[in-house]
C-alpha cells in the first residue's frame, strides 16, 4: 500500500484491520474454535477486500517486460504481437518465468490448469506446434534447477475472456454459436410467457434479457461474417413474433422483418452500426475537449 501512494493515518488504519484477525469455521449449526495465526487474506465479502486485492497486485505489470497486461480482478491476459513465431515463444517464456517468480514472493497461487494459450493468426497461416511450447516452470525448478516435469500451456483454439469467446481467427464463430444457444433456451421461456404476460412486458423482458445480451462486445464480433449475424437475427424474429401475437405475426409473415420495426428493436447488424457509430462520436468528441484544452493552453 506504500508502494501505491497509501501513506500516513490510512496505511496505520489498514495494517490495523488486516492484524490479528481470527476466523471460524461454520458446518449447519456447529461453529469451530476461532484459529489466531491468520498471517495472509482478506475478509471474505468485506468492502475493503478488492481495493486490497488490486494493490497486491499492482506490481505485476512491472515484471512483464515484453508483454501487454489486461487485467480484470484476479485475471490476467498477456498478449504479444509478432510475425516470427520462435522469436515470440522465447519472449513469452521469459515473462511467463517472472509471472511465476513474482507470484511466489507475493503469496499468490497461479492456477496453472485454467491457463491457456492461444495464437491469433490467418486462416491460411499455418504455425508449427513444435515453436509455440510455453512452459510454467514451477519456483523451484527455476531457482534449483531440478529436473524438470513441469507441464506445457495447454494450447487452445478458443479461449473464454470476460464472457467472449475469442478464437485463434478471430472469425467469432464459437462466440455467436454460444450466444444463439442461450438465446434459444431463452426463447422457450418465452413462449410460455406469452400467455401469461402483457405484450409490453414481454418488449421489456426482451429489452433486458435478449436485446442486452446481443449488445455485449457487438462492436468487436458485429465485424464478423454476415451469415453469423444473420442467425442472430434469425432468433431474434422468433422472439418477436412471440412479442407481436399472432395477428401481426399472420399479417408480416412474408416479410417478418418489418416486426423490428413495429417492436421498435434494431437487428444485430444495426445495432453493430449504432453502436460503432456512438463509440466513433465519443472519441471525436473526447479528442476535441483535448484540442480545445491545448489550445487553451497555448493561449
Amino acid at each position: 500500500m506504500e508502494e501505491c501512494g497509501v501513506r500516513g493515518p490510512l496505511n496505520s488504519w489498514f495494517r490495523d484491520y488486516l492484524t490479528a484477525r481470527t476466523y471460524r469455521v461454520r458446518v449447519g449449526e456447529s461453529l469451530s474454535e476461532p484459529a489466531t495465526d491468520v498471517l495472509c487474506g482478506l475478509p471474505q465479502g468485506s468492502g475493503c477486500g478488492p481495493v486490497g486485492y488490486l494493490m497486491h497486485v499492482n506490481s505485476l505489470c512491472r515484471v512483464l517486460r515484453h508483454a501487454t497486461a489486461y487485467m480484470f480482478a484476479d485475471d490476467l491476459c498477456t498478449i504479444h504481437a509478432s510475425g516470427d513465431i520462435a522469436e515470440i515463444s522465447r519472449l513469452v517464456q521469459e515473462d511467463v518465468d517472472n509471472i511465476v517468480k513474482w507470484s511466489h514472493d507475493n503469496g499468490i497461487i497461479l492456477n496453472i490448469e485454467k491457463t491457456k494459450m492461444l495464437i491469433i493468426k490467418s486462416p491460411y497461416c499455418s504455425v508449427p506446434d513444435i515453436h509455440c511450447s510455453i512452459i510454467t516452470h514451477s519456483y523451484d525448478c527455476l531457482h534449483k534447477q531440478c529436473n524438470c516435469i513441469c507441464k506445457p500451456i495447454e494450447r487452445v483454439n478458443c479461449v473464454t475472456y470476460l464472457g467472449m469467446q475469442i478464437d485463434e481467427n478471430f472469425n467469432w464463430r464459437y462466440h455467436i454459436e454460444k450466444l444463439c444457444d442461450k438465446m434459444r433456451v431463452m426463447l422457450c421461456k418465452f413462449y410460455n410467457l406469452q400467455f401469461k404476460v402483457p405484450q409490453k412486458v414481454l418488449r421489456c423482458l426482451y429489452m433486458a434479457l435478449i436485446d442486452s445480451m446481443i449488445g455485449y462486445g457487438l462492436e468487436c464480433y458485429g465485424l464478423t461474417f454476415k451469415t453469423y449475424i444473420e442467425k442472430i437475427e434469425i432468433i431474434q424474429i422468433r422472439f418477436l413474433k412471440l412479442i407481436v401475437g399472432e395477428k401481426l405475426k399472420i399479417r408480416f409473415k412474408d416479410n417478418y422483418k418489418e416486426l423490428f420495426k413495429i417492436c421498435n428493436v434494431l437487428p444485430a447488424s444495426e445495432k453493430h452500426k449504432y453502436l460503432l457509430a456512438t463509440v466513433l462520436l465519443e472519441a471525436k468528441k473526447s479528442n476535441n475537449t483535448k484540442l480545445d484544452s491545448k489550445q487553451r493552453y497555448i493561449r
